[in-house]
């Protein structure tokens, strides 16, 4: 999650970037009821990992951990709609929206289950929810410094009220985190800037949806927890990062065949500081959903 939640109701229109502006596309697009996502796929083999990446971030940011985990097995990346070279999609932009969007492209694009969920921050949310609705469809998950649904409780952050349809929200940048990646073209920042404030405005509501169904079928789960903390100088702020660890262990209890792993040269932004501790993780699911034959 590469954003700070710097709140202003404002009414924007954004433009749309033709075709010609687009990099090249990297995978296929599928039409899902009137607008197309983005899906991206490498490799051989089964399950098949999908993977859904935080807030802020797209396909394109993944692109390494993409090559290395199709090394592995078949691995699928796909952009949810506003990012990369997905179309906006119906609004509000909240998980329950986006676990079925997820159920419609794989659906289209023809890929097989069973999966193997690799989801990141806010990505967790949005898989969890879809292992709720698609049960049968999984076979192993791993969450990696994923969100809780208490955390904006626990941690006294507020979010926006549910969304009504005629405001945005205009996010910032933190200075604290990493810059986007060196390359990444100016359109794909562009789309990813506006479809992380659609997606922050619909966090009320996905927050509380995977209160309601965000269990997930009894499968084996990894969940990976940053090593390095993101708040720390004060009693307070040791405090909070100390809240965000145990939330992290409570995403232990999701299954009984899970394991927690701390990424210890890593913050929050894991998939880039640290990606091995992710393959490993994508290997020993993998091992673990044959060996219990849980699918």
């Amino acid at each position: 999650m590469r954003f700070l939640y710097l709140i202003i109701f404002s009414c924007v229109i954004y433009p749309i970037a033709n075709a010609a502006d687009m990099p090249p596309l990297p995978g296929k697009r599928y039409d899902i009821g009137g607008y197309s996502l983005h899906l991206n796929c490498l490799g051989k083999g089964k399950p098949i990992v999908i993977m859904d990446v935080g807030l802020g971030d797209d396909s394109s940011d993944w692109q390494s951990l993409l090559e290395q985990s199709a090394k592995i097995t078949r691995t699928c990346i796909y952009d949810r709609a506003g990012y990369g070279w997905s179309d906006y999609g119906p609004r509000p932009r909240n998980s329950r929206r986006i676990a079925y969007e997820l159920g419609q492209l794989l659906h289209q694009a023809n890929v097989p289950p069973p999966y193997i969920l690799v989801g990141h921050s806010f990505g967790g949310f949005n898989l969890r929810l879809f292992a709720n609705f698609y049960p049968k469809l999984v076979a192993g998950m791993i969450l990696i410094d994923a969100s809780h649904e208490l955390q904006y409780d626990r941690l006294n952050i507020k979010l926006p009220a549910p969304y009504k349809g005629r405001r945005n929200i205009i996010v910032t940048q933190s200075a604290k985190k990493s810059p986007t990646p060196d390359g990444k073209h100016q359109v794909l920042r562009d789309h990813a800037y506006r479809a992380a404030s659609q997606e922050i405005a619909g966090l009320y509501q996905s927050s509380r949806q995977v209160q309601l169904n965000g269990s997930i079928p009894t499968v084996p789960l990894i969940v990976i927890s940053r090593g390095m903390p993101e708040w720390e100088g004060n009693e307070r702020l040791r405090r909070r990062e100390k809240i965000w660890i145990e939330l992290q262990q409570d995403l232990t209890r999701l299954s009984p065949y899970s394991q927690h792993l701390f990424a210890n040269q890593s913050g929050h932004d894991i998939p880039h500081d640290q990606p091995e501790i992710i393959l490993d993780a994508i290997s020993d699911v993998i091992a673990q959903a044959k060996l219990y034959d849980l699918h």
